[in-house]
């Protein structure tokens, strides 16, 4: 007799005798509704796990290495710091997010390693707020405020000019990791339109030839 189950499915008992047997299946959940999936794949192809088989010997080792030798480290303090509050999660990714400006991989699974919980469990909480980012940024990130006040004002000029200057496009990050480009539908001053953001800096009422000044200012910041 062949049983074959989802990979999500485990067999908790078996009864019965041959031909009259009673399978008692425990089915974990799949974080997709069934009932609306059509099997289209776009969930495969924008899903931050790349799956991979992995023999029980290898789930040790199948930690991915850190950048810096001292991340480690890092990562394990702020663990530590929150291990034994309730709803720890949000805030040890937070700190995560906050010290590398994004969540690395390896920072996850050491999480999830710590936590015991499963790392898709942690990329669905990362990946539903938009405070977390689970790719590189940079150091400043500016945010191009295409809502409809600022956009009928001018700012999609603006965006040019940014993305002419940092040779990226939005939702980019330049080589350096000095500036990460994103445009978003509002920045909450309207009365200043067209305006952009860079971290808390609010800059308003602009044309494109101030994007060079604003540029050079964190350019310049840099090496101060």
């Amino acid at each position: 007799m062949n049983i074959r189950l989802h990979t999500l499915s485990e067999v908790t008992s078996v009864s019965g005798a041959p031909g009259n047997l009673t399978v008692t299946v425990q089915q974990q959940p799949r974080y997709v509704n069934p009932e609306k999936c059509t099997g289209c794949g776009t969930c495969l192809e924008v899903c931050p796990i790349h799956y991979q088989v992995q023999m029980p010997e290898q789930v040790q080792r199948a930690r991915t290495a850190y950048a810096e030798a001292t991340d480690e480290a890092t990562v394990a303090a702020i663990i530590d710091a929150y291990r034994e509050e309730r709803g720890n999660l949000l805030p040890i990714l937070l700190n995560i997010n906050r010290h590398f400006n994004w969540l690395p991989r390896p920072a996850l699974e050491h999480l999830s390693s710590e936590l015991g919980l499963p790392l898709t469990e942690i990329l669905r909480v990362a990946s539903f707020y938009n405070a977390f980012s689970l790719v590189p940024r940079g150091k400043h990130i500016i945010n191009v405020c295409l809502g409809t006040g600022c956009f009928v004002k001018g700012s999609p000029r603006l965006l040019e000019q940014l993305e002419k200057i940092l040779k990226i496009k939005h939702a980019q990050t330049t080589e350096d990791r000095l500036f990460t480009l994103e445009i978003v539908r509002c920045i909450g001053c309207c009365a200043l339109a067209p305006a952009i953001r860079v971290g808390n800096d609010t800059y308003g009422r602009l044309s494109a030839d101030n994007v060079p000044e604003i540029v050079d200012y964190y350019r310049k910041a840099v090496g101060s």
